[in-house]
């Protein structure tokens, strides 16, 4: 179990396509604000958070098959994208599937709270995840710390930014990873545990995969991860084909 077989390792040009996405969209991101094209620039913010998340989230499994040196690289500069240590959230998104939705999983608990909990605790989550891996892991806290410093080295360059241009470009890419992070309980923990397997929501997801897979496939598979963790996001539609029984059985464990 948390082992991937050889079918599913990624190609190298899926390997490519994996570290490059969320950085070409970055790029797509930069150039929308600078001409002003705002209504295209913040659904691509939002997908380049989103993108930089399954980046982040694959670098935490170690499932993208490249040296522990480029993949450490990887994990805190796709943290950096969601204005994250990604470092920290390794801590507490390994113990989530250790001991997973148990009182010891900090990641999970918003899928033992109501609805409306997961709303407004949304932002409080944020840093008691925060505090929760540095508690956690201090052998790793001078990276978490490091981290955390660049996350607020950004923010004072985005509000710099502004000052000194007037470009709105750093704080729009900041709110709306700001939004994300405070629905992260939401569409990262509440949804996943909470929705049954045959729910019309998560069998379009699974339709979807086809179209996006990497973004729409962290939700559609959620069951799916949790049994083969060293599986890359992108490649879990095909492990769901060779184990098409997985999402009844991980959603009556939970």
């Amino acid at each position: 179990m948390g082992k991937s077989s050889p079918a599913f390792q990624l190609s190298p040009l899926q390997r490519r396509i994996e570290i490059m996405r969320p950085w070409l969209l970055l790029g797509i991101y930069i150039l929308c604000a600078a001409f002003g094209i705002w209504w295209l620039a913040i659904p691509v913010a939002l997908v380049t958070c989103l993108a930089g998340f399954v980046q982040m989230h694959d670098t935490i499994h170690n499932a993208l098959g490249v040296s522990k040196g480029t993949n450490d690289l990887l994990l805190s500069l796709s943290g950096l994208l969601l204005l994250k240590s990604g470092h920290a959230l390794k801590i507490t998104h390994l113990r989530h599937h250790g001991q997973c939705l148990s009182d010891n999983d900090p990641e999970g608990a918003p899928a033992r709270w109501t609805l409306k909990q997961v709303f407004l605790n949304g932002p409080y989550h944020i840093f008691a995840l925060r505090i929760a891996s540095l508690k956690m892991a201090p052998h790793t806290r001078r990276i978490q710390l490091q981290e955390s410093a660049a996350t607020l080295l950004l923010l004072a360059g985005f509000i710099l930014l502004y000052v000194f241009t007037g470009s709105l470009a750093g704080l729009v890419y900041w709110a709306v990873a700001f939004v994300l992070s405070c629905l992260m309980p939401l569409w990262a923990s509440y949804i996943p545990h909470k929705m049954a397997a045959r729910h019309p929501a998560r069998m379009a997801g699974v339709r979807m995969a086809r179209i996006w897979t990497p973004i729409v496939s962290s939700f559609a598979f959620h069951h799916l991860h949790h049994t083969f963790p060293k599986v890359p996001t992108a490649l879990l539609p095909e492990a769901a084909k060779l184990h098409p029984g997985l999402d009844e059985e991980e959603h009556h464990h939970h």
